[in-house]
């Protein structure tokens, strides 16, 4: 971890040379752009004609001063292509997508021009409502999510309401975001006396843990952090929400499923190069992280059981994690991962524990313990004869292992494509992934997401850090958009689970969702959003669920403005 941090600090001397305005933009913090935005999918349309050969799309949130170089990149790209676009207008839309994004990031891209970097500003309010009826899953880390991905909001059948705001504020290499909301979530059922026994014997504790809480009214923070940003180096602290890699449906080892988490993080916000023949390895993004957990319910760090059913212990586990990611040629990224949980109840904290946590290769208990380890690896290519039009994918993932391609049997993999351009429709995107979780034959049903010490598993708040796949599911997830403009589409979307009938007697989920996103303004925008959901969890109901969740969100976000 501290290897990554030196190795970027010590390329800025080298690499990204800088005079006038960009020296100073170098220093330069900015806000992170929420990983949920319009601009992240307006990005991938740019980047799968070939306009964005220096982004990192398996390492976000990226920060607004970094959306604004992509933005000056791609447009020097665009505009060399100019008379072949013109010559086939029906075959791109990268103009129009580059004139919303520039429009979006007007004051970063004055700031990179030399203007000054002084900002208080509002930045969203979000009226939202979803109402479900009919019973939907909201135990991710035993059953199901009938919503997934969504920073962790409660939800429960009937209405669910949530109203948020949210702020940023930058002064030179300062920068500070926060982001509230006032959440109604009616009460979900506990799973029956059966249930909740299975789900204890499947956990190895005394009684099942509670899932996620509902049946509230309450204000939440949901990101609250401080930046200091030095040379494209930026030091953040605060809770905030992380996505670590190329799929849609959700990153394998850190997603956005869960609620974000209270941390001390690094980014490199710009890639750097190394030097000599290292060069070969591309552009570099490395990404290190501190934070501690919440929601944890069980431990047994040793042959003690810790901990109350529903009841978060008062000292909960660390994790800290790692991810740098090369970009050796344009159309080519990979990237390495790595989490571990350590400490909290019954294993102090110091500095011999966090050493361990980084450096042990071994697997030992008790007070030599070294973590709840996890690794992956991940990688997109743009594929050769058809550059401009699909981008191919996959995120491995292992659980107490060294490396996920060197265990292919023994870990989780999430495979899937882009498809920019069909034919006779340009306005249409596809989209398909899938991800395996193979049985482990030499481990316990449900051992992905889970540790024998850390007995709440991979999870902050109750709900898992990584994929909604969840602890022993296979699953598939489908997306077909028309795009209307840049910040307007129509989509069409199916997702199917299936979990193995070894672990808490297996299931299904089967769901299809209906989305129409509109801007009705610059600073408006209007999301409609229908899904119809089918699942059979035999251990919750012997007989098939159903429901319905019909969500509706109005939102406005202003437009920044340049002072002359």
């Amino acid at each position: 971890m501290c290897f990554i941090m030196t190795l970027s600090l010590q390329a800025a001397r080298f690499s990204n040379p800088q005079d006038g305005p960009q020296a100073s933009a170098s220093n330069m913090a900015s806000t992170y752009v929420p990983i949920e935005s319009w601009v992240y999918p307006t990005f991938e349309r740019l980047a799968a004609e070939g306009y964005l050969p220096a982004a990192f799309f398996s390492l976000r949130p990226w920060t607004r001063m970094d959306c604004a170089r992509l933005v000056d990149e791609a447009e020097d790209l665009v505009d060399k292509d100019e008379e072949q676009i013109a010559a086939k207008p029906a075959a791109s839309d990268a103009p129009a997508l580059l004139a919303s994004l520039k429009e979006e990031f007007a004051v970063e891209l004055a700031r990179r021009a030399g203007a000054g970097n002084v900002e208080f500003r509002l930045e969203s309010l979000d009226q939202r409502v979803t109402v479900i009826a009919g019973r939907p899953l909201t135990d991710g880390f035993h059953f199901g999510e009938t919503l997934v991905n969504d920073d962790g909001r409660p939800f429960a059948e009937g209405a669910n309401l949530y109203s948020g705001v949210s702020f940023r504020a930058t002064a030179g290499p300062f920068a500070a975001y926060v982001k509230t909301e006032l959440q109604r979530v009616p009460s979900a059922p506990v799973p029956d006396g059966l249930a909740q026994q299975q789900i204890a014997a499947a956990d190895f504790t005394s009684s099942a843990a509670a899932g996620p809480i509902s049946g509230f009214l309450r204000g939440r923070l949901l990101e609250a952090n401080v930046s200091f940003t030095v040379s494209n180096n930026q030091f953040t602290f605060g809770r905030q929400s992380l996505w670590w890699g190329p799929a849609r449906s959700g990153a394998t080892l850190f997603s956005n499923n869960a609620e974000p988490i209270d941390m001390l993080r690094y980014d490199r916000v710009r890639p750097f190069l190394l030097p000599d023949i290292l060069k070969l390895l591309g552009p570099i993004r490395a990404q290190v992280l501190v934070g501690r957990l919440s929601g944890t319910q069980y431990v047994r760090p040793t042959s003690t059981l810790l901990g109350t059913s529903g009841v978060a212990l008062r000292d909960q586990p660390f994790i800290h994690g790692e991810k740098i990611s090369f970009k050796p040629t344009p159309n080519f990224e990979f990237s390495v991962s790595r989490t571990v949980i350590f400490g909290g109840a019954g294993s102090p904290v110091n500095s011999s524990t966090f050493l361990r946590s980084i450096f042990s290769v071994g697997t030992k208990n008790g007070t030599n313990d070294p973590g709840d380890r996890r690794i992956a690896f991940d990688a997109q290519y743009r594929i050769p004869g058809l550059r401009n039009c699909l981008t191919g994918y996959f995120d491995g993932f292992s659980d107490d292992q060294p490396f996920p391609l060197a265990y292919p049997t023994e870990s989780a993999w999430l495979s899937g494509f882009f498809l920019r351009c069909v034919p006779r429709l340009p306005r249409l995107t596809l989209r398909a992934e899938g991800l395996l979780s193979p049985h482990r034959d030499l481990a316990f049903p449900g051992f992905f997401y889970f540790n024998v010490h850390y007995l709440s598993g991979y999870t902050n708040n109750r709900q898992l850090i990584g994929s909604w796949i969840g602890r022993e599911g296979d699953g598939e997830q489908a997306w077909a958009t028309w795009h209307l403009s840049p910040r307007s589409s129509v989509e069409l979307s199916g997702r199917s689970m299936t979990v193995n009938r070894e672990f808490l007697r297996g299931g299904t989920l089967r769901d299809l969702r209906a989305t129409v996103d509109i801007a009705l303004r610059p600073e408006w925008q209007l999301c409609l959003e229908e899904q119809t959901e089918r699942w059979r969890f035999p251990l919750l109901f012997t007989t098939p669920q159903h429901n319905t969740a019909f969500t509706f969100q109005l939102s406005y976000r202003p437009l920044g403005r340049i002072r002359q």
